[in-house]
């Protein structure tokens, strides 16, 4: 089996995570849209389901992948750990 060094597989889960929060966060803002426009279309249970789904995913993304896993991971990387 190839060994691969410390270093290549610490940036591989980085860009996973900078990919995850990206899309967890697209995904936020798309579902925020479409509750404002839900919204304005009289729909206020579509409307209130998605703009808390939108939120939650937003949280995902920026806070949980970001913020708490993509921050550390880089700072360890750039740091030489």
């Amino acid at each position: 089996m190839v060994e691969l060094p410390a270093a290549a597989v610490e940036l591989a889960e980085l860009i996973a995570v900078v990919v995850g929060a990206g899309a967890a966060s697209a995904i936020g803002v798309v579902l925020e849209r479409f509750g404002l426009s839900a919204a304005s279309g009289g729909d206020l249970v579509l409307a209130a389901w998605a703009i808390g789904m939108g939120l939650l995913a937003l949280y995902v993304g920026v806070v949980g992948l970001g913020y708490e896993q993509a921050l550390p991971r880089l700072q360890r990387l750039a740091g030489g750990e």
